[in-house]
């Protein structure tokens, strides 16, 4: 399924340009229809996220209870339902994904510490291996992949938990589960040396962990038409490297927010074009 041309679609592609800096360079692979209609998912997904990070948690709380329950709704007025029914109205499957979306980002509005790795893998594949659902959705992927897509979200949201640990600390959150990180997330904010030590040993197993998935993702790159294909490959491996930079960082939280630099992006995006044209290589490998 190719979803058409929306009225929204180059407002979102400034969008996903501005803020999806490993993804929307790889997205150039792709021809334009098919490029319009990732940007216009990463906006209805980027603006949930939103109201769960930056929006007051009132208005947060409301605003994404309000989209969740006009999901649904045939007559909807809210532009984000409206926008998912669209994307997704030949793949109910996918509105599926983008509702349990909404329902894990809604965890975010709350303090938040995670007790273990079983809970901090649903709450990853909840906020990021539905996006992996969703883009198969759209494409049409048989879903004995959809693993390999859902592996892939989780990877990169554990990338994403590695690089933000002060700022979700900060905001009173900790991802790191605290079979690995018992540490408080205002003992981390703060700069105690005993939460920094034990933040820094649960960033790198989860970083570790994030390779894994990684490799299962690539598994599934076999079943993704060829410019798709090159876009999530080019992508993952330039996402997975924001992990080796924070490695270098000793995987410190306060180090400075990891910053892939662009000869590394350079030699990344080149495996990850490897990593497409061989797909078949990885699906044998796993």
């Amino acid at each position: 399924m190719l979803v058409v041309r929306g009225p929204n679609a180059e407002a979102a592609q400034r969008l996903m340009d501005r803020h999806a800096r490993s993804f929307a360079p790889a997205a150039r692979f792709m021809p334009r229809h098919e490029r319009d209609d990732i940007a216009r998912l990463y906006a209805i997904c980027r603006t949930a996220d939103d109201l769960a990070d930056e929006a007051p948690p009132e208005i947060g709380r409301r605003r994404l209870d309000a989209i969740r329950a006009d999901l649904y709704n045939d007559s909807t007025r809210d532009r984000i339902a409206f926008e998912a029914q669209s994307l997704f109205s030949d793949a109910p499957h996918g509105l599926d994904a983008f509702g349990r979306l909404l329902d894990g980002l809604r965890r975010d509005l709350d303090p938040l510490c995670l007790k273990d790795d079983a809970e901090l893998d649903g709450y990853a594949d909840a906020v990021a291996g539905t996006v992996g659902e969703m883009i198969c959705a759209l494409f049409d992927i048989p879903t004995a992949h959809r693993p390999e897509a859902i592996a892939l979200g989780r990877a990169m949201q554990f990338t994403n938990i590695a690089r933000d640990v002060r700022e979700d600390a900060v905001r009173g959150r900790r991802y790191l589960p605290a079979t690995r990180c018992p540490a408080t997330p205002d003992a981390i904010a703060g700069r105690e040396p005993a939460a920094v030590e034990a933040a820094a040993v649960a960033t790198r197993a989860l970083l570790d962990r994030a390779d894994g998935f990684y490799r299962d993702g690539r598994a599934g790159l076999i079943a993704l038409p060829l410019r798709l294909r090159l876009a999530v490959a080019v992508a993952a491996r330039l996402y997975q490297g924001i992990g080796s930079v924070i490695r270098r960082q000793h995987a410190n939280p306060h180090a400075p927010r990891a910053v892939v630099p662009l000869g590394q992006k350079i030699r990344l995006a080149l495996t990850g074009i490897a990593d497409a044209l061989f797909a078949r290589w990885h699906s044998r490998a796993r």
